[in-house]
């Protein structure tokens, strides 16, 4: 099969000006002019061997010339206005840790959004292989936490303690139940989790770590900018890993990385402003002043 039918590589020869840029940003190095124009050079398979599949080509094209994948540019979407930066540095300092939800299950349209979003969140070598897990019904969501919450309590009481805590960082936890976490350590009453998990195994298990820790991030900000609260959790994701049947219940595979869960909602308790935290001692820049 030739490289155009593999990736349905298209270029409309009344649009284009031969300005080279597909060329330039094309990250398998499959695109070359030729004649004036791109083409697209045979290769072995999509990956190291050949397209990446990454679009850079459509995304650059100035005149809209280009279509891959069946994909034309009015199938994507504008490049953001420049105001979005002063937007996303006033979101990035706003975002809390939110621990107290409205029980109520966030409106269909929004969680759509978020994960229509989602899928274009980086991976390393644009292999595409982290996959997505979200509870968005709180009844279900109820079903897994009676299992697991339950089970935690049972190894607490013989001593053993999920993620390394020790009894009085447990009881810590236990403790923040009467206020911060209203009555749920484990979830931190969140209606809704989501879960970035991956196949980690081989020379490439620590590419699956980095990519569903990118996910996470990704998500918790976009839940952010739709006026959603969030909380990262690691103690959660360690708490499933002991009982298997809630994290059958999840439908994630034993061999999956899965150790950040995400935990979001409308929050209960709304933040006014965010903060200024002093971290510049941690900043180390090297140019010159």
């Amino acid at each position: 099969m030739s490289a155009e039918l593999k990736t349905r590589f298209h270029v409309d020869i009344s649009k284009c000006i031969g300005c080279e840029r597909c060329v330039n940003v094309c990250t398998g190095m499959v695109l070359k002019m030729s004649d004036g124009m791109p083409v697209m050079q045979s290769f072995e398979k999509f990956g190291w061997s050949g397209c990446w599949r990454c679009q850079h080509c459509i995304a650059v094209c100035p005149e809209g010339a280009i279509s891959i994948f069946g994909k034309k540019t009015s199938d994507l979407p504008p490049k953001p206005d420049n105001i979005i930066a002063e937007q996303l540095e006033r979101l990035v300092s706003y975002r809390r840790s939110c621990r107290r939800y409205l029980m109520k299950n966030v409106a269909p349209s929004i969680i759509d959004r978020i994960m229509d979003a989602m899928q274009q969140a980086p991976t390393g070598g644009n292999a595409q292989q982290v996959e997505y897990t979200v509870i968005d019904d709180m009844n279900r969501l109820e079903e897994i936490w009676d299992i697991a919450y339950a089970r935690m309590e049972e190894n607490a009481k013989r001593g053993y303690y999920s993620s390394g805590f020790s009894s009085r960082l447990y009881q810590t936890m236990k403790r923040s139940e009467n206020s911060l976490r209203k009555d749920d350590m484990l979830f931190c009453g969140a209606p809704h989790l989501f879960v970035a998990h991956q196949k980690a195994s081989g020379k490439w298990a620590s590419d699956a770590i980095a990519d569903c820790n990118i996910a996470t991030a990704y998500f918790e900000l976009l839940c952010n900018a739709h006026g959603l609260g969030t909380v990262i959790m690691s103690y959660a994701a360690s708490v499933l890993q002991d009982v298997p049947q809630a994290r059958a219940m999840l439908g994630i595979p034993e061999d999956h990385y899965m150790n950040l869960i995400v935990g979001f909602g409308y929050p209960e308790i709304p933040y006014a402003r965010g903060v200024k935290k002093d971290r510049f001692s941690k900043i180390h820049r090297w140019s010159k002043r």
